[in-house]
This record gives C-alpha cells, sequence and structure tokens, in this order.
C-alpha cells in the first residue's frame, strides 16, 4: 500500500486529497517574477566581477609585456649589431650628463657627484682648477667641465681598448658585447622580482582611496628607469675595469 493510500484510510475525508492536490511536485520548476529578477541580478554582478578581474588582470600583464618588449628589442640589436661602440659612448656621456644636472641642482653634494664619477673611470680625475683642497667644487663653467668629462672618458675607453687588443681581433668587440648582455639579462631578472613585489604591494594602496593599478603603472615607469640607468652604469663600470685571463 502506498503513502498516499495510507493517508487517506488514517485521516479519511477529502480534506486530505485536497490538501494533496495543492501541492508541488517535485519536479515541477519555480515560477516566480520576484526570483527570476533576483537570480538575473546576482548572475550579472558575479558576470560583472568575474569581468573587472579579468580586464584588470590583462591591464597589469599589459604594462609588464610592453616593458618585456623594449628590453627584448634592445637586445636583439645588440645581438645583430656587428659593433656596439655606439652604445658605449652614449651611456657614458649620458651618465656624464646625468652626474652633472646632479651637481648643478645640489651643489651641496657636489664632492660624492666627483666622487663617483672618479669611481666609474677608476682613476682620479685632474680638477685642481675647479676643486679646492677640500674637494669641493666652487665656481665652475659647467660646459668646460662637460667637455673635460667627455674626453676623459674617451681616453680612458681608447687606453682598455688598446690594452685588450693584443689579444687578438674580435676580441673587444665580444668583451663589449658580453658585457652588455650579461648585465642586461641580470638586472631584467631583479627587475620581473621587484615587479612581482610592486603587483603584490599596490593592492593594499586600495584601502587609502587610490587606485592600485594607477599606482602599479606609476611605479613600475619609475621602476623601469631606473632599470636603464643601472644598466649604463654597470657596463660602463665593468667595460673600464675589464681583463682577459
Amino acid at each position: 500500500m502506498s503513502l498516499d493510500d495510507n493517508l487517506l484510510r488514517l485521516f479519511g475525508g477529502p480534506k486530505i486529497q485536497n490538501f494533496m492536490q495543492t501541492q508541488i511536485p517535485d519536479d515541477s520548476p519555480l515560477e516566480s517574477e520576484f526570483i527570476t529578477k533576483s537570480l538575473d541580478s546576482a548572475q550579472e554582478r558575479v558576470e560583472e566581477r568575474a569581468y573587472q578581474q579579468r580586464k584588470n588582470l590583462f591591464d597589469y600583464d599589459d604594462v609588464l609585456n610592453k616593458q618585456r618588449n623594449i628590453v627584448y628589442h634592445e637586445r636583439r640589436k645588440i645581438l645583430e649589431s656587428e659593433s656596439v661602440q655606439k652604445s658605449i659612448f652614449a651611456y657614458g656621456e649620458q651618465i656624464i650628463t646625468e652626474l652633472l644636472i646632479e651637481l648643478r641642482t645640489e651643489k651641496s653634494c657636489n664632492r660624492e657627484t666627483i666622487s663617483l664619477i672618479e669611481n666609474l673611470f677608476g682613476k682620479n680625475l685632474i680638477l685642481t682648477q675647479v676643486k679646492d683642497t677640500d674637494g669641493f667644487i666652487n665656481n665652475f663653467d659647467l660646459y668646460e667641465l662637460k667637455i673635460y668629462l667627455f674626453n676623459e672618458f674617451w681616453l680612458t675607453y681608447q687606453s682598455k681598448m688598446l690594452e685588450l687588443s693584443v689579444y687578438g681581433t674580435g676580441i673587444i668587440e665580444n668583451l663589449e658585447r658580453s658585457i652588455i648582455l650579461l648585465n642586461t639579462d641580470r638586472i631584467w631578472r631583479e627587475h620581473l622580482q621587484k615587479m612581482t613585489l610592486l603587483r603584490e604591494a599596490v593592492g593594499w594602496r586600495g584601502y587609502g582611496q587610490r587606485n592600485p593599478l594607477y599606482e602599479y603603472k606609476q611605479d613600475a615607469f619609475y621602476m623601469f628607469e631606473t632599470r636603464e640607468e643601472l644598466l649604463r652604469h654597470l657596463v660602463i663600470y665593468d667595460l673600464l675595469r675589464a681583463s682577459i685571463l
């Protein structure tokens, strides 16, 4: 005997029969305009949140991809060029120009600036006309100092090339290219690690009512510029101290 027959037998009468007829079958779909709108609204919010997360992920990746394309382009140019001497000269002149700008804007730190230049060249510079007994630079002509430093860099570079030329032809070109590529790869690996840490850190800035993506782009640009500056210094420093064993 089924459950329905037992209920009818126990309670009897048309009431229980009418009650059973009004129940919703288990396989009947729920039909409610309110429930339908609520579910649609919840689904839209979930999809919108997922889309925004995917878009933010793309925007973050796009910043790093642009930097990667620049680095790979520069690296390809170094590999395909017959000589990287122009790049070496450009690095040296850019470093000197940047240090002289710092020297002009922050004269209180001129001793440190000159020490940086001397450390870069690996030699003491003859600046008796512009340095006092304490090593500070007084009144000087910035253009004359710039020309002097350019000449010193050129002479130091030529001296190093002459020293290495005794090992045979092609040694200098291969050495210059290797120094640039090795420092490029090392700095790029460190840059990727810093970018990963930056991406994790900027998320917390949203609690300070700041846009994390905007903050990420700003800091990423500054870090990339710093990477290029560091590359120039390391290449010149390593090259002027290079030796073949």
